[in-house]
């Protein structure tokens, strides 16, 4: 099973089904513009007042553009967390300036400032669900970090019948969460229709070590969290756990 949002899930849907798998599409987030636009225009207008910008996600890229409006002659050196969010920029004609060798927060962080000068003014866009990590990381290091929400992140209606359907008929051998987002949203169905006990025998992949903490924090037990953080390494893994699982006799059934 497939958790990310719609848009997102093409890449990690093509890896399952290229190694013989089936993609089970039941998107747990979905993105919209966020609240105060005009407060959020009025921070982009001030764009060039910045010595960094930093992107978070996919997401953070799409929306920040769309946000953006008319394009600008020139932006401020663009810091990105992760490949996918790197190969997203480039969608838009930028290269970043910066890209992390960890894909988490903390590690992208450590590795930032670093680079930047001191009293170096960043602007960091991303979801209503993001944490602080950076932010606080910055202030901390001596330099100016702003926060702007550009979207918003939320659990589509109609997906909970759609998942809630495929436990209670052991339709799921996998799932696969790509954010704690998910992880959380999951969460919340299962308690409503309180199906925990369907899903002891499903096999839990996370795509990282946040995701991974997230759902061991709530009672998960994460049998898959690859060093890399991308959606290949992902299924890569999965692969590994699945066959040293049946070399020692077990089964995903």
């Amino acid at each position: 099973m497939i958790t990310r949002g719609k848009g997102q899930a093409d890449g990690l849907k093509s890896s399952i089904e290229e190694h013989g798998g089936t993609p089970l599409l039941v998107p747990l987030l979905e993105f919209t513009l966020p609240d105060h636009l005009k407060e959020v225009q009025r921070c982009l207008g001030a764009i060039h007042t910045y010595d960094w910008i930093i992107l978070t996600s996919q997401n953070g890229v799409d929306y920040f553009f769309k946000l953006l409006g008319k394009r600008p002659g020139t932006l401020p050196k663009i810091a990105v967390i992760g490949s996918k969010t790197e190969v997203a920029l480039k969608r838009y004609g930028y290269e970043a300036d910066f890209v992390p060798t960890e894909f988490v927060a903390e590690g992208f962080v450590s590795e930032f400032i670093a680079s930047i000068k001191p009293g170096a003014r960043v602007l960091l866009a991303k979801g209503n669900l993001a944490r602080s990590v950076i932010a606080e990381a910055i202030s901390d290091a001596g330099s100016s970090c702003d926060e702007v929400i550009i979207y918003h992140t939320v659990l589509p209606a109609s997906s909970e019948e759609e998942l809630v359907h495929l436990i209670k008929n052991h339709a799921i051998d996998i799932i696969t969460f790509t954010s704690s987002s998910t992880v959380n949203h999951f969460l919340q169905i299962m308690e409503r229709h309180e199906l925990g006990a369907y899903i002891d025998r499903i096999v839990i992949a996370c795509i990282g070590p946040i995701a991974a903490k997230t759902a061991v924090k709530h009672g998960l037990a994460v049998d898959v969290c690859p060093g890399v953080y991308t959606t290949d390494a992902m299924v890569d893994d999965i692969i590994r756990f699945i066959m040293k699982r049946n070399t020692k006799g077990g089964t995903l059934q």
